[in-house]
């Protein structure tokens, strides 16, 4: 007997989470218990979390992990060097050792605190082995928040297409994937209420991966996503959404955040390297489409453009 599509919606990892698929209710609950460890074991904001025994440790000793951590970490130190550092899980450094994102005391900081912070931010200074973890400089930090969401997304999926599942969404804020279904995503408008474009997806396997200026932000010029290289937020965009053919939304993630500290004569070429394509929204609400593959995709609708 088929199984209707069940939904299930849920806090978790300080974002949205929206499973849909065919399967049981046991299972589905499986699946949010997916993310509800994702951010117990994983969280920087959790004192006694897994990923702050390892921040713990800096400078000081390695930190043995099992073999599911270290394809985490794997994967987030191959999308640093496949974004030349553009994303770097060491980011944290400055977001909340300058930034103090996500905490009370989060606001304006000083350009010499800026430079201090900011030569902590190298993921080339983390070693990696199948047993441990090390990083070698004091007062470096890992922080999972550009890449952690697609990564618990992809795991979900694979969870549920495991157990049978032949339709399936699941969205973590913001990093959707998609199979066997004409599922509707809509994209927000950054400058008003509402949305501004819909993406129709097809049966085929579908990534997509949104991120934004408006999401987390002190005020106009400090937002959440920063530049690991000047320190500070870019602001060549206000909003940027990557889609893929498949389930790679674990670097998808990775990648928007990269893109975003990307001016936009250079935009086109990583995009190109990275066979992604991408929807852009600058700052004056200009939304633009580019394609480096054929997306199986229904349809790309922009509302009012």
């Amino acid at each position: 007997m088929a199984l209707f599509e069940k939904v299930l919606e849920a806090q978790v990892m300080s974002t949205h989470l929206l499973i849909c698929a065919d399967v049981s209710k046991a299972i589905l609950y499986q699946a949010h218990k997916i993310a509800t460890d994702f951010e117990r074991h994983y969280s920087a904001y959790k004192e006694d979390s897994f990923l702050n025994i390892i921040n713990n440790n800096t400078g000081i000793k390695p930190t043995p992990y099992t073999e599911e951590d270290y394809a985490l970490f794997r994967t987030s130190i191959e999308a640093s060097k496949q974004t030349d550092g553009l994303f770097d899980i060491t980011i944290v450094a400055l977001s909340h050792g300058a930034y103090h994102f996500g905490f009370a005391n989060e606001g304006k900081v000083s350009q010499e605190k800026i430079e201090t912070q900011k030569k902590l931010v190298n993921y080339q200074n983390i070693t990696l082995t199948r047993e441990d973890i090390y990083l070698q400089n004091k007062g470096m930090r890992l922080d999972l928040g550009g890449i952690g969401k697609g990564y618990a997304a992809k795991r979900i999926a694979n969870f549920l297409a495991k157990y049978g599942a032949t339709k399936i969404l699941v969205d973590v804020g913001g990093e959707i994937v998609t199979r066997g279904k004409a599922y509707t995503i809509a994209l927000k408008d950054p400058f008003n209420e509402g949305n501004i474009a819909h993406i129709k997806t097809s049966k085929a396997d579908m990534a997509i991966s949104t991120s934004g200026t408006y999401e987390r932000f002190i005020d106009e010029e400090n937002h959440h996503i920063l530049s690991t290289d000047k320190g500070t937020s870019p602001h060549y965009y206000t909003s940027m959404t990557i889609l893929q053919n498949g389930w790679n939304i674990d670097y998808l993630d990775a990648y928007a955040t990269a893109l975003f500290n990307q001016a936009p004569s250079h935009i086109r070429q990583m995009a190109d390297t990275l066979n992604i394509s991408m929807i852009t929204i600058d700052n004056h609400a200009i939304t633009s489409l580019y394609q480096t593959q054929k997306l199986d995709l229904t349809s790309i609708e922009f509302i009012n453009s």
